[in-house]
């Protein structure tokens, strides 16, 4: 037996090992159905899986004492396999998990302006593994286009947090901060301002309420009027700011902005008439 290759001699040390297990599992479940013992048949069964079930572990036990080395390094050859594929694939796995979590949470669709770890623009195509955006100028008064087109692997979703600026649609709510000084008449500037909102917002104010509704009832939640709002904040003691709020069509925020902006400051500093003669 000395010169019979290690191979061989495991082979064999296997075969015998299993005519011997088979033997058993054919002849004890036999003897224990036919043995004369006061056993009761549920006894019986117990007793016939008990031995079965000491078979398979004696085999299991067997092949592994038989054939450990090389199970052990078939086992490492294949947890380096397995480590270098999950390495490599690893981004991938995650960027579509990241495409799963965008779908199943309704995070975003083509033409939502979105805000992403730092990255700020409209999107204009959406992957299993990246999504493509056309950046936009940081801050949420901001609506130039820088010329960039930025692509990002989705697997951003999962651990940054999703901003959609998009949320009513087609429409969009732009927030302009006006500063002015204390001294100055804010209280006029804030009628003027709404007036100019007012009548900025007028031919599609009706179309933007329509659709708020539609969120309200797809949703179940109720959301912040969309009429045109001027409110004041005070940052400090010198200075008074005037923020208005009011819908947009998402392909005119940002021409509306300036619109608002250029008439408030033509109405506020225009001179005031001088009053009439003899006054």
């Amino acid at each position: 037996m000395s010169g019979i290759p290690w191979l061989t001699k495991d082979v064999m040390a296997t075969i015998i090992l299993c005519f011997i297990l088979v033997a058993l599992r054919l002849f004890v479940p036999r003897y224990i159905r036919h043995a004369n013992r006061n056993w009761t048949s549920q006894q019986r069964l117990r007793w016939i899986g008990a031995t079965k079930t000491t078979i398979f572990v004696l085999l299991l036990l067997g092949v592994l004492l038989i054939w450990g080395e090389e199970i052990q390094g078939f086992a490492v050859s294949v947890f380096a396999i397995a480590f270098a594929l999950v390495f490599s694939v690893k981004e991938s796995c995650m960027s579509l998990n990241g495409s799963l979590h965008r779908m199943r949470g309704h995070l975003f669709d083509i033409g939502d302006r979105i805000h992403v770890n730092n990255i700020r623009g409209d999107v204009i195509d959406t992957t299993l593994l990246s999504t493509t955006v056309l950046e936009v100028g940081t801050g949420a008064a901001n609506h130039q286009y820088t010329g960039r087109r930025v692509s990002f692997a989705n697997s951003f979703l999962l651990n940054s947090p999703v901003v959609n600026e998009s949320f009513l649609g087609n429409y969009y709510m732009n927030n302009i901060v006006i500063p002015m000084k204390s001294q100055d008449n804010w209280g006029r500037a804030k009628g003027i301002l709404l007036d100019i909102a007012n009548e900025e917002c007028a031919p599609y104010l009706e179309q933007a309420r329509r659709r708020l509704r539609q969120i309200e009832r797809s949703r179940s939640i109720e959301l912040p009027s969309v009429e045109p709002r001027v409110t004041l904040q005070i940052p400090n003691c010198n200075e008074v700011h005037l923020m208005v709020r009011l819908p947009a069509p998402a392909h005119l925020r940002g021409r509306l902005e300036q619109i608002v902006l250029t008439r408030f400051l033509e109405r506020f500093y225009e001179k005031e008439p001088p009053p009439p003669p003899g006054n």
